[in-house]
């Protein structure tokens, strides 16, 4: 496996001219530091990545599949225009993508990177194979609907790119999908909250406020205001997965959470954009036993129970006390 930084495959894929010819034909350019992969373009525009992959003796080849928007030959046999060179007739793997959406497009060559940057230098067609099957979870979920709010997502963003060690802190969420809260560590628990009035209400599950033996839950409320302006999930997703500090690994969980999380909002994600100077002025944090809540003697029938609680006057923590208690919490605040 590579940790080179990977080049921009959406700038390579601009640079190169719809080849004229039908069927499996390709123009095709080498990426840095993958002599066994190269970016592509097919007759109709579409983007692909082409894989020279090494076949293993009693290697299980998965069969080639056809998706909405996405397409897996294990085996093809391809014409090839690599720039000035003559035309080559060659056996590769190819993924490519079929929407004519420009969009989604540009999603599939970036996460492209992420996607090569999982393979070994000399790949085999099981390599390939597997990093196919995360990248089909990754399509499948654009297509669900979203888990939560723009907004939500972008706080919870937020918290990451700015957080003391992004790694643990990155490592730390939605460990677990069906998990009450957004980021878990050991006993520590963060749940991020948000609202676009100047009252400050959240909606809450009883769950959520009822004291588990040991730990420690914090609530971080944020107060919004969409301007249109300033910064982007994109922007915010962008400037994560180019840390340093993560592995590909995480990377690569990042990503699935927030495609899981997005759905089929991924495409606004440009468009939701808050001001970060204000978030971290609005940020207050509490301790979860000191949110207002509904009284836990319930009937044995009530269940699933959810709430709007107001912490305006509710008393508040600073991040660096917080910190102080270690652990997830130095991480995040410290």
């Amino acid at each position: 496996m590579t940790n080179n930084k990977i080049e921009d495959l959406f700038e390579l894929y601009n640079h190169l001219t719809v080849p004229s010819g039908t069927g499996d034909l390709y123009t095709a350019r080498a990426i840095n530091g993958h002599p066994r992969c190269r970016i592509a373009k097919d007759p109709q525009g579409n983007p692909a990545l082409l894989f020279t992959a090494r076949t293993v003796s009693r290697s299980i080849v998965d069969p080639p599949f056809d998706l909405r928007n996405l397409s897996f030959l294990p085996r093809c046999v391809c014409r090839v225009q690599v720039q000035d060179e003559r035309e080559s007739l060659e056996t590769l793997a190819v993924l490519k993508c079929l929407s004519e959406d420009q969009m989604l497009r540009q999603y599939f060559l970036r996460s492209m990177s992420g996607f090569i940057s999982t393979l070994p230098i000399a790949p085999t067609e099981g390599d390939v194979a597997v990093a196919v099957r995360k990248l089909v979870d990754l399509f499948r979920a654009l297509e669900a609907p979203a888990r939560k709010s723009l907004q939500g997502i972008w706080c919870e963003l937020f918290l990451i790119s700015r957080s003391h060690n992004i790694r643990q802190v990155a490592t730390a969420w939605h460990p677990d999908p069906h998990a009450l809260y957004d980021f878990v560590a050991g006993l520590q628990r963060v749940e991020v909250k948000s609202c676009s009035n100047s009252l400050r209400a959240h909606y809450f599950s009883l769950d959520q406020l009822l004291p588990q033996e040991g730990t420690v839950t914090v609530i971080a409320s944020f107060v919004l205001n969409e301007t249109g302006r300033g910064t982007s999930i994109a922007d915010l997703w962008e400037e994560i997965s180019g840390r340093p500090e993560l592995t590909v690994e995480i990377r690569e969980r990042l990503s699935l959470i927030l495609a899981l999380t997005l759905g089929r909002d991924w495409r606004k994600t440009r468009r939701v954009a808050f001001d970060t100077g204000l978030a971290a002025r609005q940020l207050r944090l509490f301790d979860s036993t000191s949110i207002p809540r509904v009284d836990p003697c319930l009937p044995a029938e009530v269940t699933d129970v959810k709430f709007k609680a107001e912490v305006t006057n509710v008393k508040h923590l600073s991040p660096i006390a917080v910190a102080q208690w270690g652990g997830l919490f130095a991480a995040m605040f410290g």
